[in-house]
């Protein structure tokens, strides 16, 4: 059977990069990478709203109909992905404080 482990002398680089959403000159500006994880964040937030909210529609749907369907997700799951969102949000805004100190602390000095 062929061995699965590389060498770590490999002289070739690898050619993965991280994704980025910002491209060109501007993915190094100083709030680059700020910009980009609060695109990703409140997609994820923006997401896991919208499933819980289809969630629940489906359940308040099924106690008027004759024929129930079933949701996308169950009630743990849906209070999970808003626990998941809450804290997202909770990151989000700890970074953006981060970031507003060290601006303010900058511009008094």
């Amino acid at each position: 059977m062929p061995s699965t482990n590389t060498s770590n002398r490999n002289t070739i680089p690898p050619t993965h990069e991280d994704f980025r959403w910002i491209h060109g000159p501007g993915k190094n500006t100083r709030f680059a990478g700020f910009i980009e994880l609060t695109r990703d964040i409140t997609a994820g937030i923006s997401a896991c709203m919208q499933i819980i909210y289809a969630s629940d529609l489906v359940r308040a749907a099924n106690q008027d109909a004759e024929q129930a369907a079933a949701p996308s997700i169950g009630k743990t799951d849906a209070a999970n992905l808003f626990r998941l969102s809450m804290a997202a949000a909770a990151l989000l805004r700890q970074l953006s404080d981060e970031h507003i100190d060290r601006l303010n602390q900058f511009w008094d000095e």
